[in-house]
């Protein structure tokens, strides 16, 4: 068998397994609930998730419809998203990725924009890693602790150095009151102005310790 559908192109010469006469393709777009089904820890679906199952139609009045795996010959399916728009910075990150029916799945590297290979069947999307919003909450939090720290830094820079000029401006005072202290007083003496120190007598006292 081969076939083109919607997203999907299975090469020619596969076959089902096991071998039936007649067998039903279910194809599937989840559309905007994708993420609801399907979600990958660490990484952002950028594209719907589509996928396809293969069933036995032999016997459509059958109660139990049997699914059906694909031997391709080794020829890969391709799985196609037209609607897909690359992320600026983000070709090497882009990943397609491969759900099974048991939850499992595939990581690959996208060899071609907007293009995934498979070689059964299942569902399909492209995807993204969460290391970019990560990465802008790390630098807001590196950014928030580092402003807190300046201003931190700031105000007691600003602390000290008032601190500092208080204690130049009293020392200063101090200084001019003590020089003003000791300034003379002046007199005039035969025409000129001398300083002259204020009078002190000192009292005359007898070696007996008499007055």
């Amino acid at each position: 068998m081969g076939a083109n559908f919607s997203f999907f192109h299975i090469p020619s010469r596969t076959m089902p397994l096991p071998h039936v006469k007649r067998l039903a393709i279910v194809y599937q777009n989840l559309g905007n609930l994708s993420s609801h089904f399907y979600g990958l820890k660490g990484y952002s679906l950028i594209t719907p998730a589509v996928g396809f199952t293969v069933f036995d139609a032999s016997n459509v009045s059958s109660k139990s419809i049997r699914k059906l795996s694909l031997s391709t010959m080794g020829k890969p399916i391709s799985i196609h998203f037209p609607t897909f728009v690359l992320p600026n910075g983000m070709i090497s990150k882009t990943r397609c990725v491969a759900f099974s029916g048991n939850g499992s799945f595939y990581l690959s590297e996208m060899s071609l924009p907007g293009v995934c290979y498979s070689g059964d069947q299942g569902h399909f999307a492209i995807v993204v890693p969460k290391e970019s919003k990560q990465r802008l909450w790390y630098l807001w939090v590196v950014g928030s602790v580092l402003g807190i720290s300046g201003m931190v830094v700031m105000v007691y820079v600003g602390m000290a150095s008032a601190r500092t000029l208080k204690t130049k401006k009293i020392q200063v005072e101090r200084q001019a009151q003590a020089d003003e202290d000791s300034i003379l007083e002046s007199r005039w003496v035969s025409g000129s102005k001398l300083p002259s120190a204020a009078v002190t007598r000192t009292l005359p006292v007898l070696e007996n310790g008499g007055v």
